[in-house]
């Protein structure tokens, strides 16, 4: 009987590299998605599982390829954030941490984190200010009172 144990070491010196996207349409839209891909790129070891933060909520970060990662979540038009939303990343050691802190009620700023993911969001698109139908019937109430008032006036 043979037994194979690999130790896999932990990331160290990550790099990352991110890239994120939001929807900005309210027009048709109900919630806002936040998506942010990014790549880590360990000097030694590697990243494995990896973790998100979002409102004291724990999610796991998706793997999507070898060192390619993705978070994603969503939120509704009223509530949702503009600007830069930094998102804490944490590896299973900071994951067993950022439980314990929860079950505490500690804060988590003293949780050492694997990385910050920033995402911009500038703010959604709700539509024009003046729907083309108020638009259509404002101009047809002016081309009606200039036809009528140049009417009158030729007939007097």
């Amino acid at each position: 009987m043979c037994l194979n144990i690999s130790i896999a070491e932990h990331c160290q010196n990550p790099q990352i590299i991110s890239t994120s996207y939001t929807t900005q349409d309210a027009t048709i839209l109900k919630h806002v998605a936040y998506i942010a891909n990014f790549y880590v790129k360990c000097k030694k070891g590697e990243a494995g599982n990896l973790y998100a933060v979002l409102e004291n909520n724990i999610t796991p970060v998706a793997s999507v390829g070898e060192g390619k990662y993705q978070v994603s979540w969503t939120e509704d038009i009223k509530t949702s954030k503009t600007g830069d939303i930094t998102v804490n990343i944490y590896d299973e050691v900071g994951y067993s941490s950022v439980r314990k802190a929860l079950r505490a009620g500690e804060n988590l700023f003293t949780v050492p984190v694997f990385a910050k993911i920033v995402i911009n969001h500038p703010g959604v698109y709700a539509g024009p200010w003046f729907s083309c139908e108020f638009l259509a019937v404002g101009f047809s109430v002016v081309i009606a009172y200039m036809a009528i008032h140049f009417r009158s006036k030729l007939l007097s």
